[in-house]
């Protein structure tokens, strides 16, 4: 498989978590108005979780050898929503996105960035599940600035991402 056709499959996982992350930034302006109700809560945390693991995978269609769609659909599958599993994967390719560590920490993971900022993703399999195991969420009165800031070092991540998709696909482009 090129690069070209392994760009249409990450420019697509991309683009998800472009529309999730404007979906979430939307939401938050327009729509929630501070509600700070847990169901509505989960939501954005199971979107940001989404799109984050989206982001790293379209990372990992560029840099690996596939020989077609459905080998990049098995590779997919068997990393899971398992962040950790992710991030072994990307190994040192974390750093041009601008992430420094992913470390796993009870139900979330805590992702710290190459200028030490702090962000915590849930768990995917957890957040959508967590009322089955009494997990009872503790929320404030900053859970949209706290969701807001996340987001927007996600849509960092996210344009990194994408920057280095381009220059895989124009490199063998240049080459040819």
């Amino acid at each position: 498989m090129t690069p070209l056709e392994k760009h249409k499959y990450a420019y697509a996982l991309t683009s998800v978590a472009s529309t999730g992350l404007s979906f979430i930034e939307d939401s938050l302006s327009s729509v929630m108005n501070d509600v700070t109700d847990l169901a509505y809560l989960r939501s954005f945390y199971i979107l940001l979780s989404y799109n984050f693991e989206l982001i790293l995978k379209s990372r990992i269609v560029m840099l690996n050898s596939f020989s077609d769609k459905k080998s990049i659909n098995n590779r997919l599958v068997e990393l899971s929503h398992d962040i950790i599993k992710i991030r072994e994967a990307l190994a040192i390719n974390l750093e041009e996105l601008g992430v420094k560590e992913i470390t796993e920490n009870a139900n979330r993971y805590k992702v710290i960035t190459t200028d030490n900022k702090e962000i915590y993703i849930e768990n995917f399999t957890k957040i959508r599940y967590d009322f089955l195991d009494d997990v009872m969420r503790n929320v404030d009165n900053q859970e949209h600035t706290r969701i807001k800031e996340y987001t927007d070092i996600l849509v960092s991540i996210l344009r990194k991402a994408k920057e280095k998709n381009e220059e895989a696909k124009n490199r063998t482009q240049d080459n040819t």
